[in-house]
């Protein structure tokens, strides 16, 4: 049981703030990831940073409803592919299950489809 809640340590990871977020996004890769940046500004904006959790991970936005956040499990998995111009949305909600939630939207898509996802969820 032990090494269990070791495992569950190594893969949880602790928020970071909302304008921390916002500025790597803004700053990081020569300022490539602008729909990220602008998607982080449109949670901050909408109010819904008040009750969600986030972190950055390279180009990804992990984004649960628990400050100490397991990927694995209750969380969305957001990135913006460049080459296809796409919003890839997933959510997986057990751990070392696949996830329960894959799409993918249009560029123009991000933040309608995010409050879905929210309103799906009941988050």
């Amino acid at each position: 049981m032990a090494s269990l809640k070791r495992q569950a340590k190594l893969w949880s990871n602790k928020a970071q703030p909302w304008e921390y977020i916002e500025d790597r996004f803004r700053v990081d890769f020569g300022g490539s990831h602008v729909k990220m940046f602008e998607l982080v500004q449109y949670i901050r904006n909408s109010g819904s940073a008040t009750r969600l959790y986030a972190y950055k991970s390279m180009d990804k936005l992990v984004v649960s409803i628990y400050e100490i956040i397991d990927p694995r499990k209750e969380a969305l998995h957001i990135t913006f592919d460049l080459n296809s111009n796409k919003w890839y949305f997933e959510y997986f909600a057990k751990p070392f299950n696949d996830p329960e939630f894959v799409r993918n939207y249009a560029a123009k898509k991000g933040a309608e489809k995010f409050d879905n996802f929210l309103k799906m969820i009941r988050w």
